[in-house]
């Protein structure tokens, strides 16, 4: 998956898992806080439905704050977590 349809994924999780209203079209440099307000509790409830719709395995002790600065950040964030089945091969 490109980093452009990842952006798009996360416009259609942000639109309708988060019911954010009036959510511009994603943008990198935009802030998860300032411009798309989003507060501490929905960015939990992102990273469950990142988790979720991307298949991806978040470990706690990798959850920094700065991972929500920006879209961008967050998709490097994304960049660097095992696939699900990857992660449960591992800890096997």
């Amino acid at each position: 998956m490109t980093r452009g349809q990842r952006i798009d994924k996360l416009q259609a999780i942000m639109a309708t898992k988060l019911l954010l209203a009036q959510l511009p079209i994603l943008e990198e440099s935009h802030r998860l806080d300032e411009d798309l307000r989003i507060d501490s509790v929905m960015m939990m409830q992102l990273l469950v439905w990142i988790e979720v719709e991307f298949g991806l395995s978040i470990p706690e002790e990798e959850v920094d704050p700065r991972v929500f600065d920006t879209v961008g950040t967050l998709l490097d964030f994304m960049d660097r977590l095992t696939p699900v089945g990857i992660a449960e091969e591992l800890g096997k």
